[in-house]
């Protein structure tokens, strides 16, 4: 055989190995990603929440972050110029949490912080998070709403020592009693005036209006000492310039109720309660007006539930004729939560003032109600609705 024959027969025959090699190759399993290429979403976290579009107090705070790609330290950046540093990494499975600070002296609304991430020489991961900073104070009451100055029995009024009380009277006026215990109402048209009930038993509500329309308390105080879950409840009451504290849920609104110039605050958690400054699942003919709602409590990080919460779970009742105005809302995870499946008719929002104290915002709530004439109290910046059940 020729050398030219060898020479044609190998060229004919290369090709056909080339085209059997990438069969070979398509036809064989895929490879897993590494382990860095499977990484879950990212996390920031302050003080133990993400800090996705959450509030965060502009000043100098931790921030830290959980990936599952392997890092050893990291920068923060705001607009591209370093903010803070991470590092002191631990592992725990999978996950690489990193600890650090974040100075957010001098900002102030929605930023993007960004967290450059770094193993040995080489940059491994950037994460981009959206928080909200917000003023250092954001407890106080704008001057003007209702506090311990304007609410509760006025300074000099004398007391008389009561225990727990049950009016049948109908028209009954109870008026500088010290009551260590709580009210049962059965009787209409019945007042309190310039008085304290302390209740501290684990009963529903430290005032129990049972079959008693017309109920009226005003220059006076509900204190459940962090066991009466809900303050006052349900239906046919007003309450004027009333303190209330230490329950689980401020006052609960059912029909025909009235809250006005009062404040509610420093409520208590409890387990399986989302603590509200004040909660309606149903009812009609609802005023609430120049309150001031926040249920934290003072030197707490735990924000409690909201100020206002409205709607159901338990099916299609109704919330009709209702008016929130001229309030102060503040605290809670939204301060205004308004439930996706919540029945609603008419229901109004209107001037209402917020702080900066919510952790994730002023409003949630479905569309239909009109909160335009919202605002912050120190920008009286129309506050931002987040669309619930979007």
């Amino acid at each position: 055989m020729t050398t030219t024959a060898l020479r044609s027969r190998t060229c004919r025959v290369r090709p056909l190995v080339a085209a059997a090699l990438l069969a070979a190759v398509a036809a064989a399993p895929a490879l897993p990603a590494p382990a860095a290429q499977a990484a879950t979403t990212p996390v920031m976290t302050y003080q133990g929440s993400s800090v996705n579009m959450a509030n965060v107090p502009a000043t100098t705070v931790p921030i830290a972050l959980t990936t599952s790609v392997k890092f050893d330290r990291g920068t923060y950046l705001l607009d591209g110029a370093a903010v803070g540093t991470l590092g002191g990494v631990t592992v725990n499975g999978t996950s690489y949490t990193g600890s650090g600070t974040v100075d957010l002296t001098g900002r102030t609304g929605s930023v993007a912080l960004v967290a450059k991430l770094y193993s040995g020489k080489y940059q491994v991961q950037t994460v981009t998070k959206y928080l909200r900073v917000v003023p250092l104070d954001t407890t106080s009451i704008p001057a003007g709403y209702p506090d311990a100055a304007t609410t509760g029995v006025p300074a000099g009024v004398q007391l008389t020592a009561s225990t727990d009380l049950d009016v049948w009277e109908a028209g009954a006026v109870l008026d500088g009693l010290d009551i260590q215990g709580c009210l049962t109402v059965h009787a209409p048209d019945v007042t309190v005036r310039n008085s304290r009930i302390t209740c501290d038993s684990e009963q529903l509500r430290a005032v129990s209006l049972v079959d008693a329309p017309g109920f009226v308390m005003e220059d006076s105080e509900i204190d459940g000492r962090g066991k009466a879950e809900v303050a006052i409840g349900w239906t046919g009451y007003t309450l004027r310039r009333v303190e209330v504290r230490g329950t689980h849920d401020g006052p609960r609104l059912g029909d025909d109720v009235t809250v006005e110039d009062s404040w509610v605050h420093d409520l208590v958690r409890a387990d399986g309660v989302h603590t509200d400054g004040t909660q309606s699942t149903s009812g009609t003919g609802i005023l609430v007006r120049h309150n001031t709602f926040d249920p934290r409590q003072a030197g707490s990080t735990d924000f409690l539930n909201a100020a206002v919460q409205l709607g159901t779970e338990t099916g299609a009742r109704l919330l009709g004729d209702v008016r929130f105005e001229d309030n102060f809302f503040n605290g809670g995870a939204y301060s205004v939560n308004v439930s996706c499946v919540a029945n609603f008719s008419n229901v109004v929002f209107t001037r209402n003032r917020y702080g900066h104290g919510s952790r994730y915002g002023a409003v949630i709530a479905p569309a239909g109600i009109d909160f335009s004439t919202d605002t912050w109290a120190d920008t009286r910046l129309p506050v931002p609705v987040k669309p619930a059940c979007a």
